[in-house]
């Protein structure tokens, strides 16, 4: 099984533009759903970054909500929490004494859809993204220190690597009977003991590549050479330009 937040290399539009362009785009898409505080443009915004991944990226729908659904889960739970607490006007229904209104409903809606678009935006980025090219663009382009730039890729290749650290600790658990129980004593206990491998295993790997890095003398120069290089292109232009230019003008829109 394929994991959700780790570059999957395929051919498809988004993989073919470079990491800025893509840093562009995000930022424009998180612009753009701060902009507007109501339901219908964060259902158009959401409906377009959800057919981004799935037309322009390639990914497939189960891809989509498996690397999503913590957050579909918590953002659930939210817009109910949202519904039956922030006072409106106009009454939808009513559930025994407790009524819902219109306006509740419509802004629990957009906070709900604003946190799956960056999520979602977040996984398109990540997915179609190699983090050798992410560093590259940092530091040849926006002029990023190598020093600091190389965290992120650290970042991006550790997360995934944890969470396959944590599905090996949970079947070789399994295979020796220790299998999940229930009750609140038992899950903390079940926690304990997922939890302590999976930090060891971390706290081991962070030490690991600290020494190979002090041991290649990273860090001791200013400026470093590379091997792949990063370059834009015209359809990334056109793509980063075509989304400015968008947001910029329904931000005038919206003040004017």
């Amino acid at each position: 099984m394929s994991l959700a937040f780790q570059f999957h290399e395929k051919k498809s539009f988004m993989h073919s533009l470079d990491p800025v362009t893509k840093l562009i785009w995000m930022v424009c898409i998180s612009i753009l759903v701060f902009l507007y505080e109501t339901a219908i443009p964060q259902l158009v915004l959401f409906t377009i970054v959800f057919s981004t991944a799935l037309i322009l990226a390639r990914l497939s729908i189960r891809f989509v909500i498996r690397g999503i659904w913590i957050m579909l889960l918590f953002s659930i739970g939210f817009f109910i929490l949202q519904v039956l607490l922030v006072p409106g006007e106009t009454v939808l229904f009513t559930i025994g004494p407790i009524n819902i209104y219109s306006e509740s409903v419509d802004f629990a809606l957009a906070i709900t859809l604003r946190i799956l678009t960056i999520f979602t935006t977040s996984l398109i980025f990540v997915a179609t993204s190699d983090p050798r090219d992410i560093v590259n663009s940092l530091t040849q382009k926006l002029r990023v220190p190598y020093r600091y730039a190389y965290s992120i890729f650290v970042a991006l290749r550790f997360v995934p690597t944890l969470e396959q650290e944590a599905r090996v600790i949970e079947a070789a658990q399994t295979i020796r009977g220790v299998g999940k129980q229930k009750g609140l004593k038992n899950k903390a206990e079940n926690m304990k003991r997922f939890t302590l491998p999976l930090l060891m295993g971390a706290v081991r790997r962070v030490r690991v590549t600290a020494n190979t890095m002090e041991a290649k003398g990273y860090g001791a120069y200013r400026d470093r050479t590379y091997i792949r290089r990063v370059s834009y292109t015209s359809k990334g232009v056109m793509f980063g330009v075509v989304w400015c230019l968008t947001t910029v003008y329904l931000i005038v829109e919206k003040i004017i």
